[in-house]
């Protein structure tokens, strides 16, 4: 059915219609939660970066500031020419004052160590009650001194720095070196302690709302893996050394998926050109995700509500298309068992309605063509019987005319005997079918007997030419097709002439063409009068041969016959020059007898 196609057809459509752009939308906004995700850790990566890296510089102008420091330079020389326990001791006394004087103002700075060449330390920390500080090994010292060759300063994740009491803390080691003035001798070392705690409000100024507040990562990384600060109570709590693998990280991507303690992870990794650290983003895949399902759940409900609304519009709109239409399926269904008065009702605007009003104008025609057949078929009918009860009168009169003809001659009435053969020849020859065509020669012999009375009429008023060759007198022709014509001339051409009245009857053969004139040289036809005349030639109809016809074969008939049997571009043309006689040409194709006969029996 039209109906469920046009149902199944809207649904389907919009289904894939609404399938591909649901499709479209969750692919692009979960695109976009992903990039909106990257975006803004990227930005948190950076910006955290680059607060270290703040920190990291003061921590190395407070380190130059110590390195540069007249205290600072003396003990260290004095500490070279003392050579008792007791005056090294006195000297560290000396330097604290100073050292305090540089941490004071640093929060985030725990302790300062001063180290001599030979792995002497002397110690300043903010702690009231601390533990003793174990101090770098001359070793130790050795291999820095190695790496500070190719740096300004080292820096060294590591745990210590606990208060009695305490657990130990989080601690970056900076250690650079102390160059006398102006030698710029190595005299010694710096070494200054900072608290990773510090680094927790700027993670706060950093992460501090949102929905991914309570779930992001901040780790600062150093070169070789060592985790230097990591964000979270658990972190906090967590004073064990931890190690990142690096290799997790996409290769040559700042940004990508990871696995971290058993989790999927989103990341951006920052790294710093001035700690060489490396701070990394971390957010949990299934939050992502969460909002993903969240979008996914707003777009398969939206998706069904839309099929349904969809569903719902093609249904009624089917069902308003083809309403009508079984309406009119079942009308034609009477219509084809004769019932010709069923009608639309439907009056709308749209093609359904301009279809119904075709419908019933169709159905008006129907009737109407009905009905004039019907008439046509009853008028032929009667024709058919009056043609039946007019055809006595000629047979009656054809053996009337005979007798006579037979009683003239006995008696020796020569002239009432041709009168009445010639006329007996004329009604024999009407007789016949009118619609047959005949020959030329068969039409001409018609016109002899035609004028044979007309002689006897008019003596010798009248000639009669006929200028036929003889390879054109088997060609064909309809039947009283040009004796009308001469039965024309005699009647309106030269009838009231008292002497030298001549008709002429022609024929020619032109490009196959059979054109036929009949000439008189009457007085010819005033201009108003052929006018009309060839005005009606010109626009003839059946209906008003069918008129002439009825007053006897004139013109109208003769044209309007030709063009029914030959075509429309054949027929008869008239012309009248003023006082100089009248000429009617009739142009046929020129065809022989036997060449329709032997057409005919094909």
């Amino acid at each position: 059915m039209l109906k469920t196609k046009m149902f199944l057809s809207f649904s389907i459509v919009s289904l894939f219609i609404v399938g591909i752009t649901c499709s479209i939308f969750f692919v692009k906004y979960t695109s976009d939660i992903k990039n909106q995700t990257f975006s803004l850790s990227s930005v948190i990566s950076r910006q955290f970066s680059q607060m270290v890296d703040l920190y990291m510089q003061n921590i190395e102008e407070l380190s130059l500031a110590v390195s540069i420091s007249p205290a600072v330079q003396n003990s260290l020389l004095d500490y070279r020419r003392a050579s008792e326990s007791i005056e090294k001791e006195i000297i560290g006394y000396k330097l604290n004052p100073f050292l305090f004087d540089f941490s004071y103002p640093k929060p985030y700075v725990q302790s300062i160590s001063i180290y001599t060449l030979d792995g002497y330390m002397y110690y300043y920390t903010k702690l009231v009650e601390h533990k003793p500080a174990v101090p770098y090994s001359f070793d130790e010292l050795q291999q820095f001194n190695l790496l500070l060759e190719n740096k300004k300063f080292i820096l060294q994740p590591m745990i210590g720095g606990e208060g009695i009491g305490e657990a130990p803390k989080r601690i970056v080691s900076f250690l650079r070196r102390i160059h006398r003035i102006p030698t710029q001798q190595t005299i010694g070392y710096v070494n200054i302690h900072i608290n990773v705690n510090a680094f927790k409000a700027l993670v706060l100024s950093q992460v501090q709302a949102g929905e991914f507040a309570g779930s992001m990562r901040v780790l600062l990384v150093d070169e070789q893996g060592e985790i230097v600060y990591e964000n979270g109570s658990s972190a906090a709590n967590n004073t064990s050394r931890q190690r990142f693998d690096l290799g997790l990280l996409q290769q040559g991507k700042l940004e990508g998926e990871l696995q971290w303690n058993g989790k999927s992870q989103l990341y951006t990794c920052e790294t710093s050109s001035y700690t060489g650290w490396k701070t990394i983003v971390l957010i949990p895949k299934d939050i992502v995700l969460s909002k993903q399902k969240r979008i996914q759940d707003i777009v398969i409900v939206v998706g069904i509500v839309t099929m349904l609304l969809v569903a719902l519009v093609s249904y009624i709109l089917s069902h308003q298309i083809t309403l009508p239409l079984r309406n009119m399926m079942r009308k034609m269904s009477s219509v084809e068992l004769g019932d010709f008065n069923q009608r639309m009702d439907y009056t709308g605007r749209n093609e359904v309605g301009k279809l119904s009003r075709m419908y019933n104008h169709m159905l008006d025609s129907i009737s109407k063509l009905i009905h004039e057949v019907y008439e046509s078929k009853l008028a032929e009918k009667n024709a058919q019987l009056a043609a039946l009860h007019a055809q006595i009168n000629p047979h009656f009169l054809y053996n009337t005319l005979n007798i006579m003809k037979s009683i003239s001659r006995l008696k020796g009435i020569e002239e009432v005997a041709e009168i009445s053969e010639s006329l007996a020849g004329l009604f024999q020859y009407s007789m016949k079918n009118l619609h047959k065509s005949v020959s030329l020669q068969e039409e001409l012999d018609h016109i002899n007997n035609y004028f044979k009375i007309q002689k006897h009429r008019f003596g010798d008023r009248l000639e009669l030419s006929l200028s036929v060759p003889d390879e054109l007198r088997q060609a064909s022709i309809l039947k009283l097709t040009i004796q009308p014509l001469v039965e024309n001339a005699v009647n309106h051409g030269v009838q009231r002439m008292r002497s030298g009245g001549f008709i002429h009857v022609g024929a020619r053969d032109h490009d196959g063409l059979l054109t036929i004139t009949v000439m008189d040289n009457g007085p010819g036809i005033e201009d108003t009068k052929l006018e009309q005349l060839q005005h009606a030639l010109h626009t003839a109809n059946a209906l008003h041969g069918l008129r002439d016809a009825a007053d006897g074969i004139g013109l109208l008939n003769i044209h309007q016959r030709i063009q029914l049997y030959y075509g429309k571009e054949y027929g008869v043309t008239i012309s009248s020059p003023p006082g100089k006689g009248t000429m009617v040409s009739v142009t046929t194709p020129l065809r022989l007898v036997d060449q329709e006969e032997a057409d005919g029996m094909r």
